[in-house]
């Protein structure tokens, strides 16, 4: 393959395809910490460490971490350098949780697609990656409905998280001996 990179050299045509793919969406909405740490606190029982980014990303550790904020930091980098796939889940207290292949999720609280729907109906089609082509349950691509846009609103947080991965809060559950 080299040979005939050499010898087709300035006929190939050039990839510039970035990586980590980054959607253009940043969404401008407020960032409640508090309540997502409460919210992370719930979902979790309370019983494992949790980060809180600065734009809602959560990383929970199921077995204890010396340094929580780097550790989480290196969890949203594998999360930000892999393909970051994701999975809408409906939360018991009318949230959004979206989850992602490592142990991290971003919450978009009920009354944010209330608030914002225009905003994220508008939006939504930005927060899909270049070249990213995702398939709903109907097999057709990159074409959402209200939970698809709203996952997407939630994952375009993430990637700005992972941009800018900035710890804002932690949480260590008391041990039991305590």
């Amino acid at each position: 393959m080299r040979f005939l990179k050499s010898l087709f050299k300035g006929k190939l045509q050039k990839d510039n395809k970035v990586f980590p793919p980054i959607p253009q969406w940043q969404p401008n909405t407020p960032v409640n910490h508090e309540q997502i740490m409460e919210a992370a606190k719930y979902y979790t029982g309370g019983k494992v460490q949790l980060a809180v980014f600065q734009y809602g990303t959560v990383v929970m550790f199921p077995e204890a971490v010396t340094d929580i904020t780097e550790e989480a930091k290196l969890t949203l980098h594998k999360i930000y350098n892999a393909h970051p796939d994701f999975k809408p889940l409906n939360m018991d207290d009318g949230n959004y949780l979206i989850e992602y292949s490592y142990p991290a999720f971003t919450v978009v609280f009920k009354n944010e697609p209330e608030n914002y729907w225009d905003y994220i109906e508008d939006n939504h089609q930005q927060g899909v990656c270049p070249d990213e082509v995702l398939i709903n349950s109907n097999g057709e691509h990159n074409v959402f409905d209200r939970i698809g846009k709203i996952s997407l609103f939630g994952r375009a947080r993430m990637f700005m998280d992972a941009q800018a991965p900035q710890v804002v809060k932690t949480f260590t559950p008391l041990l039991a001996n305590e």
